[in-house]
């Protein structure tokens, strides 16, 4: 696969201006049903027979008529290539006819895979010189239009245009996920020749802090509001629909999922861009109506009109979408069963599209995918709500979804395969907050600990973002890992057998303080069992020690009786105290033990 780098030419740029009869416009133009082929070119026999990296320059006949260069290539399809010719319209007439090129500036790209003379895939790159810079990428199917992205490069920073991707099958790179940015789907109606939204309309980035970097992303899912969730559950990510023939239905288009994510920890930045750990994932019926929604560029190809809600209102419907489900999702630690980076950033983990929802237990439609399934908390709230709300727990020091009645957390493949277990959350008494914990072993089917109770002092935090960060970041985080260090170093003088090797290896990896404190998280309770284990079967053989018919007999007796019952009733006090969440009380007692007096 070859790329073409972008290079931004210090010369001054005039505006490109467009007008009814463009002759750049008049070469490309569709016939019925968006049909658009190469046979009927007057060059077409002259490009059939070039071979890769051959290439011939014309001169448009139209009116006018710029340069158009005609290339043979080699398409990557996995170990093979494949023939294809590229097409390059030079738009805005600055290609130069002794040694011409395509850019990125006003030049459009139509490709043929195959060389059999149907258009496959076209290419436009749009620019006015004003407003921000807009590409299209079309696709075809037998030489028909089916649908189509538009990008909207808001900063100014020319990523959407670093890449040429009409070699590629795929959406991965023509997306520029940082700083500002939008991209969005439309359906081509070859009835009406008009766009509708469909599928992702929009993905939104935006850059909260100014660094070029993104800290929030939102996706909409637009799909025909008479869909059936049960026979087309991921609709706007199927491509079967998406680029399928056109359907009556797809006129009626609604929100019917919101994604949107949000970087807790702003550590979203150059080093480690895409850093989104909480996200909230809801399910609806919005109908796709908004004001200014229908975009119009002169300098893009008919239909130049495209429909996707305006970059500034997609907060706000989000943040007042009307969902009849909500799933809150919170990524604690990598999954080493998946490699699920952007492409630009490989080794790192972190969706880059946001933090999804999952197609297990609680099943919510047009999720979309891929999934991260080890290793994020996950919480689900059935009723109808237009405001999402959070709280912070102290119990487990966590920050939850308020009025979600259940929820989940899957530890496992920390490093590679390990499979450990499971915490599940549940509002038994449906006030909005969670008060049962049920702790699973993976060899076990019953909860090896169960935390219930309803005097729990939470601590509402609302529903800005910016508030439950600041906490979360300032006060949360930060007295976790305080705690967990303190709390594994007094039960180490315990039980100081070395660490699986998945704990130890997880430890060095940890790249954010969120990661840290989940695996300090498992730390301390691997310890904890392994001090609970150990301090029971201490005070069993004591007690066996102590035993006698008649400890009148003896002071040591008397003293021993009492100093083993006193140790059997601080082991429950530490159990107490730990499990609901008060560690710094933990920590008291534990030193307050004293082994040694066991066996005076």
């Amino acid at each position: 696969m070859k790329y073409y780098l972008f290079a931004i030419a210090s010369i001054l740029i005039i505006p490109f201006q467009a007008n009814a009869q463009s002759w750049w416009e008049r070469e490309t133009a569709m016939g019925k049903s968006g049909q658009l082929t190469l046979v009927g070119k007057t060059w077409w026999s002259q490009a059939a027979n070039l071979k890769p990296g051959e290439s011939i320059t014309i001169q448009s006949e139209f009116p006018d008529g710029g340069l158009m260069l005609i290339k043979c290539e080699t398409r990557q399809r996995g170990a093979t290539g494949q023939k294809m010719i590229v097409w390059i319209l030079d738009d805005d007439g600055d290609m130069d006819k002794e040694n011409p090129s395509g850019d990125f500036d006003n030049d459009c790209y139509v490709a043929d895979y195959g060389c059999d003379g149907i258009v496959d895939r076209i290419v436009d790159y749009i620019d006015d010189g004003k407003a921000p810079g807009e590409m299209d990428i079309r696709y075809f199917v037998d030489g028909e239009l089916r649908r189509a992205w538009f990008g909207v490069d808001f900063d100014d920073d020319a990523g959407m245009w670093s890449l040429i991707d009409y070699e590629y099958d795929g959406d991965f790179f023509k997306s520029d996920p940082y700083g500002d940015n939008m991209i969005f789907m439309n359906k081509y109606d070859p009835v009406h020749e008009v766009w509708l939204p469909i599928s992702e309309c929009p993905f939104a980035f935006y850059d909260t802090d100014d660094d070029g970097e993104s800290e929030v992303v939102v996706r909409f899912s637009a799909a025909p509001l008479t869909f059936d969730p049960d026979a087309d559950p991921d609709y706007a990510n199927s491509q079967q629909r998406y680029q399928g023939p056109f359907d009556s239905a797809m006129r009626s288009i609604g929100v019917v999922n919101v994604r949107y994510s949000f970087d807790i920890d702003d550590l979203s930045d150059a080093k480690t861009p895409l850093h989104y750990e909480m996200g909230f994932n809801m399910t609806g019926d919005l109908v796709y109506d908004f004001p200014d929604m229908v975009r119009f560029n002169a300098l893009r190809r008919s239909p130049k009109k495209v429909v996707c809600i305006p970059f500034d209102q997609i907060r706000k419907v989000s943040d007042n979408y009307h969902s009849d489900q909500t799933g809150f999702s919170w990524a604690e630690f990598p999954d080493a069963s998946i490699r699920i980076g952007h492409p630009s950033n490989p080794a790192d983990d972190r969706r880059w599209e946001g933090v999804f929802w999952t197609w297990e237990r609680r099943i919510m439609h047009n999720t979309g995918g891929p999934v991260q399934h080890w290793n994020i908390r996950r919480e689900y709230m059935g009723q109808p709500t237009a405001q999402r709300e959070m709280y912070y727990s102290p119990v487990d020091q966590r920050i939850h979804l308020k009025g979600a009645t259940e929820g989940w957390l899957k530890i496992g493949c920390i490093s590679k395969d390990e499979i450990l277990g499971e915490v599940r959350y549940f509002d038994i008494n449906m006030d909005g907050y969670f008060d049962r914990w049920e702790y699973i072993d993976q060899d076990e089917s019953k909860p090896y600990r169960v935390v219930q109770t309803t005097q729990v002092k939470n601590v509402d935090l609302g529903d800005d973002i910016q508030e439950v960060a600041s906490f979360y970041n300032q006060e949360a985080l930060p007295e976790a890992i305080r705690l967990n260090e303190l709390l594994i170093k007094e039960l180490e003088k315990y039980v100081d057998e070395p660490l699986p090797g998945y704990l130890q290896n997880a430890q060095a990896q940890s790249a954010s303080p969120t990661e840290r404190r989940y695996i300090l998280d498992l730390i301390r309770e691997y310890r904890f069992l392994q001090f609970q284990s150990h301090a029971r079967e201490l005070a069993v053989q004591s007690y066996k020690q102590s035993q006698t018919r008649d400890p009148r007999t003896t002071v040591e007796k008397r003293r021993q009786s009492e100093c083993v019952w006193q140790f059997s009733v601080q082991l429950s006090q530490i159990d107490a105290a730990y499990e609901s969440g008060e560690y710094q009380k933990t920590i008291s007692l534990v030193q307050q033990l004293n082994t040694a007096q066991l066996n005076q």
